[in-house]
This record gives C-alpha cells, structure tokens and sequence, in this order.
C-alpha cells in the first residue's frame, strides 16, 4: 500500500480507547497544532474534550462542512505518512513517520511543549 504523502492520524489514547483524527493533505501543520492544543495545558486528563479542542484546531472554518479531508475514526490508516499518539493516561506524546521510518519522538507533554517544537524538522 502507498503511504499518501501528506496524510496524518492523530491517536488519542485513553483509558477506555482510543480514536483517530484524520487529516488527507495538512499531516505538515499537524506538528504545530498539536502544540497549540498541548500548550494550553487543559484537558489534558479529558480524551472527549481534548479530542476535540485537537480536531477543532485541525480543521479551517472553510472546510467545516466539506465532506473530505479530515475525518474521526476508531482505527490506524496503514498509508498515513505521519502518526501523532498522544496517551491522556501518561501525559505522553510519540510522534511517527512513515516517510522517514527512524524518525520518532517519545516524551511527556510538558517536554514536547517547551523543547521539541522549538528544533521540529519534519
């Protein structure tokens, strides 16, 4: 299977599951927004809230009511070329690339805010 070039899954993960954000063509800001969301630090306990706080973010208001692009669903895509597992049980954030397959990022989310946004290449 070919791995879509700027695809991207975010996987919240919480205690009783985990859901997939979806992104078809915007996997380069995914980085970014995540940050965003993380570095309000709320909700970071609530997978509901901060399952949502991420899709709003991803999401541009033109595309609201568009029916591709972003999506929500309870499974990893296997041609997505970047996966950001964020563990709301651990405050722990991983970050995966299929393009570049020794690309990966383990840390808390505190870490994630203050030191890995400042020196992301991806």
């Amino acid at each position: 299977m070919k791995v879509v070039e700027d695809s991207g899954q975010i996987e919240v993960i919480s205690p009783f599951g985990r859901v997939y954000l979806y992104t078809h063509e915007q996997a380069e800001v995914l980085v970014q927004q995540v940050h965003d969301v993380l570095s309000q630090k709320i909700r970071w306990d609530d997978p509901d809230y901060l399952s949502r706080m991420l899709f709003c973010n991803m999401i541009p208001k033109e595309n609201w009511y568009g029916e591709k692009g972003y999506g929500i669903g309870t499974e990893q895509y296997v041609d997505v070329n970047l996966l950001i597992s964020i563990d709301t049980t651990n405050n722990h954030i991983k970050i995966y690339s299929a393009k570049d397959k020794a690309f990966h990022y383990d840390s808390s989310f505190d870490d994630f805010i203050t030191n890995f946004i400042n020196s992301a290449t991806l």
